[in-house]
């Protein structure tokens, strides 16, 4: 919360073992975020993980990152800036 207050919004990387309280962080942290109006976005690396958080989606569904990385020798999300998913 100090780096949002401070205005160092940027990525965060969550890793645990299960049963340490994971969710129930992401959830509190989400929650004030939003109730402050700003944005915040979750993502996760699994169908499972995702539907734990409201509005929580996968990285490759939220980004749409490319599925097959070692095919695609420079691979980006293909999000344009003024669109809607932006």
């Amino acid at each position: 919360m100090k780096a949002i207050d401070d205005g160092n919004g940027g990525l965060y990387f969550l890793d645990a073992p299960g049963g340490t309280g994971k969710t129930f962080l992401m959830s509190v942290v989400l929650a004030t975020v939003r109730a402050r109006s700003n944005i915040a976005v979750a993502v996760a690396s699994s169908g499972i993980a995702a539907t734990l958080l409201e509005g929580c989606r996968t990285a490759h569904s939220a980004l749409k990152l490319p599925l097959n990385l070692q095919t695609i020798e420079e691979p980006t999300c293909n999000i344009t800036k003024n669109s809607a998913m932006a």
